[in-house]
């Protein structure tokens, strides 16, 4: 990683606390203990003969003079690494990508996604999961850019794009008796149906987006499981032990299950899931640009066709961001 290529970790901890105001959780960042990561930062206070923190304050909070060395330092990381990026250009190579895509997206898009930018980057890593743990690998520098359903507005010192919004289903056991009608389904009948709901994790892109949906309509789904992983879920509604709500995107990336289950569409007003592309702000703009590109594409060309196949009824509109910028 450049930072740690050319700067010591006394600065990458002072921009680190400063960012988190927690001494404990920079610490960890570095793999040090806490009395370490104190040290290490007294030692470059003593070494610029500047205090660059209130201990008094809970959490700690950076002194006049800390904010302003913090804001100089994160400029010029920014500026080193725009340099290097450039000379990279010139050679047309990235010499790294780190990058984290949605569970719902690692059959579907990441394979190919991997095999068109292997001969962009020099090395490619790439880790799947929920939003939630997507954000923290961001926050750790283990990625520096992830495909999440969660926008993580909080950290305003990221770079994010909206790329794609898609509709969500409810998954029932195939052939179950809902009533007349299943495309006109009210909330109300869905919330009286003989099989408990299947929650998202609430901390996950997904669980946050179905309990805020429901806090705002005030609708009251009976259950008391909440699973982060997409194939338990599916599991559980095809043995007949439950609903869910999702996205069909789910639904193509475990295709043994669709025997075996019915997507529904919402009643109104629907759930729509949104898919962003977030990344730290030193992460080069081109590259950010491209990725986006490529999954929107990948999305369109490869996957939407087979989700409209897949879910024979109408599910509502899918909408994708068109490849330019």
């Amino acid at each position: 990683m450049l930072e740690d290529a050319v700067y010591t970790h006394e600065w990458l901890l002072f921009i680190s606390l400063c960012e988190t105001g927690s001494l404990k959780e920079s610490a960890e960042l570095f793999s040090l203990s806490t009395s370490a990561a104190s040290r290490a930062l007294k030692r470059l206070e003593d070494t610029l003969e500047v205090t660059l923190f209130d201990r008094c304050s809970k959490p700690m909070t950076p002194t006049p003079d800390g904010k302003i060395l913090y804001s100089r330092v994160k400029t010029a990381m920014k500026s080193t690494r725009e340099a290097l990026e450039n000379v990279r250009e010139k050679n047309s190579l990235h010499s790294e990508l780190k990058i984290g895509f949605l569970e719902s997206m690692s059959l579907s898009i990441v394979p190919q996604f991997l095999s068109n930018f292997k001969t962009r980057v020099g090395t490619i890593t790439c880790l799947t999961g929920s939003s939630d743990r997507l954000i923290e690998r961001l926050k750790k520098h283990d990625v520096d850019i992830i495909v999440s359903s969660d926008p993580a507005l909080k950290n305003t010192d990221w770079k994010r794009i909206l790329m794609i919004r898609e509709p969500s289903v409810a998954l029932f056991p195939k052939g179950i008796y809902l009533g007349e009608g299943r495309k006109n389904l009210s909330w109300n009948q869905l919330s009286l149906c003989n099989l408990p709901f299947i929650n998202s994790y609430g901390k996950s892109g997904r669980g946050k987006l179905v309990n805020n949906f429901l806090i705002t309509y005030g609708i009251q789904l009976v259950g008391r499981i909440k699973v982060d992983n997409l194939a338990i879920k599916l599991s559980m509604v095809a043995n007949n032990s439950g609903w869910t709500i999702t996205s069909p995107l789910s639904l193509l990336n475990y295709p043994a299950f669709t025997k075996d289950i019915d997507a529904i569409p919402l009643p109104a007003p629907g759930m729509e899931r949104r898919i962003y592309l977030i990344a730290n702000e030193l992460f080069p703009q081109d590259l950010f640009e491209d990725i986006a590109k490529e999954v929107c594409k990948l999305y369109s060309a490869s996957v939407l066709p087979s989700l409209k196949t897949l879910c024979h009824q109408n599910i509502g509109e899918f909408h994708i961001r068109q490849a330019t910028f």
